[in-house]
């Protein structure tokens, strides 16, 4: 099978190869356009509370810098099993 194939890619012509890759080019294409379109919908989507909890980030640090490095609280242990 190997060698047919092998046979099928060396008989193309010049331009029968170029129209396979460009073939072959335009699917990819299809293929991210059609990601980034899905990726855009899904930011789009996407709720606000991706801003909320940043903003509440930036809150719990500064708290937790003026309460003093020592007095910070260790992140919980999660255990698997």
């Amino acid at each position: 099978m190997e060698s047919i194939e092998r046979t099928r890619t060396c008989d193309q012509t010049p331009a029968a190869k170029s129209a396979s890759e460009v073939e072959r080019l335009r699917k990819q294409n299809a293929i991210l356009l059609a990601a980034i379109a899905s990726a855009s919908a899904a930011m789009t989507a996407a709720p606000s509370w991706h801003e909320m909890h940043r903003s509440a980030q930036k809150v719990l640090r500064v708290a937790l810098d003026e309460a003093g490095a020592a007095e910070r609280p260790q992140a919980p242990v999660r255990r698997v099993g």
